[in-house]
């Protein structure tokens, strides 16, 4: 027999004994489920969810304007003048679902990202939830309450943390088994109500969080920069004015706490009059957290815009003439490289409105050109040019991470 035939029949009856093991061997077990698997301790969530779930008071029904303003979020209650909170430093915040809480972002030292909630209600200092490297946008499911607030991991999609607001604590568990639970507030019913207006403008249109209400508004540029318009209740059709001329655009109306004798500030927070108007110090304050360099002399004047506008060369219609504006002056230790055409400069300046509207709508190099006579005290007389000469205090940075007092 040839060779190559031989060769053919033990290679077939190789492949042979090969299937009939297999065929007789055990069944072989599953495979090893992967990391990124969900786990599997959804009774866990289930009685921390049950132990940590009381009868809680129900908000109270007191509303604020958030109001984005340029120093950061102003929290304007509906029928005051007087901001109930500043929060600076935080970009653009998120509200919940039933306008009780306030989520955020704020960018940490080595790369590190924090997802901030603050409750409006209780005005306590913002809580940390979520430290991260990774740069994502949540989605969040809120209870019904606002008691507990859930969100999945960015480094484990699958994984999802549930969190107490109230004590802090928190539980993880599979994704979907968490999504699925009843507790969550779903989105409402149709659009928010619109009762109407007897307003011949309106450009901007915000309801209460519990539909109760509807604010229609106008904006009007000639006046220095004010909103107005009117609140109309959805059951009475009553209606009420309402205006403010700081605080700088209406982006949501969220619930807050009682009425209290103090307002909330936050650390840092640029310093305002009992009208919200900014102060020299705020000027100051607003100016400095876009320089790096160590400073080495500043001062401040305030004149009324027509003062400015004629020392400067230029004006603008929209600003009223006797608006009070702040000239502030800086001098740095190291040259500054300023945004506008790469200019590097030692003496910066900026002009600030005092209405809390358009801070810093002009700066950058003073170049020794500004007349003598219309100069803040500490800047006219000659410079001699002593770089040597002590630092000045240390100039602030933003508040990366705000708290909140009282």
């Amino acid at each position: 027999m040839p060779v190559r035939a031989v060769a053919g029949i033990a290679a077939a009856g190789l492949l042979m004994a090969v299937a009939l093991a297999a065929y007789l061997s055990p069944a072989t077990k599953a495979p090893t489920p992967s990391p990124t698997s969900e786990p599997s301790n959804e009774a866990s969530v289930a009685e921390f969810i049950r132990t940590h779930s009381v009868a809680s008071a129900p908000s109270p029904d007191r509303f604020a304007w958030l109001l984005s303003d340029v120093v950061g979020t102003v929290i304007l209650p509906e029928d005051e003048t007087v901001p109930a909170a500043v929060l600076t430093g935080i970009g653009r915040p998120e509200v919940s679902r039933t306008g009780r809480h306030l989520t955020y972002w704020t960018n940490e030292a080595r790369g590190m990202r924090q997802l901030h909630i603050f409750d409006t209600n209780t005005f306590a200092t913002p809580r940390v939830i979520l430290e991260t490297d990774i740069f994502t946008k949540l989605p969040l499911l809120w209870s019904a309450d606002e008691r507990f607030v859930a969100f999945p991991l960015p480094e484990r999609p699958t994984t999802t943390r549930v969190v107490d607001l109230v004590d802090g604590t928190s539980v993880e568990g599979g994704s979907t088994a968490i999504g699925g639970l009843s507790i969550w507030s779903r989105p409402g019913n149709g659009p928010a109500p619109d009762p109407g207006t007897t307003m011949k403008r309106v450009i901007s249109r915000v309801a209460r969080p519990d539909g109760s209400a509807t604010t229609y508004l106008d904006f009007d540029s000639s006046a220095g920069g004010r909103w107005f318009g009117e609140r109309v209740e959805v059951a009475t059709g009553a209606r009420t004015p309402v205006e403010w001329s700081f605080g700088g655009n209406p982006e949501a109306v969220i619930r807050i706490g009682q009425r209290s004798e103090g307002t909330a500030q936050v650390d840092q927070a640029p310093p305002r009059d009992a009208a919200g108007k900014m102060t020299a110090d705020g000027a100051l304050w607003s100016f400095r957290q876009s320089v790096r360099s160590p400073v080495r002399r500043e001062a401040v004047r305030g004149m009324p815009y027509a003062e400015y506008s004629k020392s400067a060369g230029s004006y603008m219609p929209v600003v009223p003439l006797d608006l009070v504006v702040y000239l502030v002056v800086i001098e740095v230790e190291e040259p500054v490289d300023f945004s506008r055409g790469g200019v590097s400069c030692r003496e910066l300046f900026a002009v600030l409105r005092s209405d809390g509207r358009g801070e810093g709508s002009s700066g950058g190099c003073m170049g020794n050109s500004w007349p003598t006579d219309r100069l803040p005290p500490a800047f006219a007389t000659p410079d001699p040019r002593d770089w040597s000469s002590p630092k000045g205090p240390p100039t602030p940075g933003p508040s990366t991470s705000p708290s909140i007092r009282r």
